[in-house]
């Protein structure tokens, strides 16, 4: 019988590309932390927080300006914080 064999992406800092990384705990969101060994980083492989997109920004910013919409208003109907908008 032949064993098969799994290759697993070794996960690697993202500040130095050294794979020498062990898990370091969580973080408030629940996200596993890691610590490199070579270089000390301390860091969420995979942020959970993405950037909103050009044109999202671009329909929020719209619609305060144009609509006259309050940063509290905007708020309610798009579901972004009123200091994002605000900056």
């Amino acid at each position: 019988m032949g064993m098969s064999q799994t290759l697993l992406a070794v996960p690697r800092c993202t500040a130095c590309g050294s794979p020498a990384i062990v898990k370091n705990g969580h973080n408030a969101c629940g996200s596993e932390r890691f610590v490199c060994k070579a270089c000390g980083a301390r860091r969420v492989l995979t942020p959970k927080r993405q950037a909103a997109s050009p044109r999202r920004r671009e329909e929020v910013l719209r619609a305060v300006a144009t609509e006259r919409l309050t940063l509290r208003a905007a708020e309610r109907v798009f579901g972004v914080a009123r200091q994002t908008i605000a900056r």
